[in-house]
């Protein structure tokens, strides 16, 4: 089980490295508004999440109160990343609803309806869950040996978000899109949006398969892994998508570069002076 916590991590660390070239640019280059700091909070909570799973997975002997304090902070950082890389994706689809009031109230509504008992349900989790100070006879470090069957919720709750902010994305995507022929952007977008909930799905139902079906430890290592492909799928998509939009995106089709959608043109000057004011990003 360690080393697949060392593997984990490596795998991240080196997909950090290897992307850097990317991501210079983009953190120099782009503007600086509020899918930017969701978008730092995806690419650097990471380091602190996965610093904190390999602390109470490499510790010796570690006390019983250490191990509860590291497992009660993992699920809060990585709560933490899941709902930033959520809020991303909403942003998207917010900025090609031409930031409507209606659509921004539903998310305002959702993200009540569905934090609330997500986060009622980890503390319940956190309190009720059993650690010990050993994985295995002889192999120190925190592990669980057991779990309330309610942090399902917690994962059903994530596919009812991924799904509504799909379903939201794809309609508007399809009515923009037979009015803008040619608007790439917004096939690279609903690209993305529909491989990220493919992938959200997938990962939370074979979590789910595993907490109702191994040990707890098998569990909590498919959470890390979720979380942590999570974080660096949507970054790597947050950056394609912005890559794109600065390369290929042209005035006279819908363009994401400030991720703030412009209201409808209704005539010549008020076009120029759109473009006139986002052609710098």
């Amino acid at each position: 089980m360690k080393y697949a916590y060392v593997a984990l991590v490596t795998l991240w660390a080196y997909d950090y490295v290897v992307t850097l070239d990317e991501e210079l640019p983009f953190l120099t280059r782009s503007t600086w508004r509020i899918v930017k700091y969701l978008y730092l909070t995806c690419r650097y909570v990471p380091f602190f999440y996965l610093t904190v799973v390999l602390s109470r997975t490499l510790e010796s002997y570690p006390s019983l109160s250490m191990c509860q304090t590291l497992y009660s902070l993992n699920s809060y950082l990585g709560i933490l990343v899941i709902v930033s890389a959520e809020s991303i994706f909403f942003v998207r689809t917010y900025a090609i609803w031409d930031r409507s009031k209606r659509v921004l109230w539903a998310f305002i509504a959702s993200v009540i309806f569905l934090l609330t008992p997500i986060v009622g349900i980890l503390v319940k989790y956190n309190s009720s869950t059993i650690t010990t100070n050993w994985i295995a006879t002889g192999i120190s470090g925190c592990s669980k040996t057991g779990e309330t069957s309610a942090v399902l919720y917690v994962y059903v709750l994530m596919i009812i978000a991924e799904l509504e902010i799909l379903c939201l994305t794809v309609y508007r995507a399809i009515i923009k899109y037979r009015r803008e022929r040619g608007a790439n952007v917004l096939k690279v977008l609903v690209q993305h949006n529909v491989f990220y909930f493919g992938c959200g799905v997938g990962s939370s139902v074979v979590l789910i398969v595993a907490i109702a079906m191994f040990p707890a430890s098998y569990s909590d290592l498919v959470s890390s892994i979720q979380i942590t492909v999570h974080a660096t799928l949507v970054t790597r998509m947050h950056r394609a998508l912005w890559k794109y939009n600065e390369d290929y995106a042209h005035p006279d089709e819908f363009s994401l570069t400030t991720f703030s959608a412009p209201p409808p043109l209704r005539t010549v000057q008020s076009a120029i002076g759109y473009v006139s004011n986002t052609a710098t990003p």
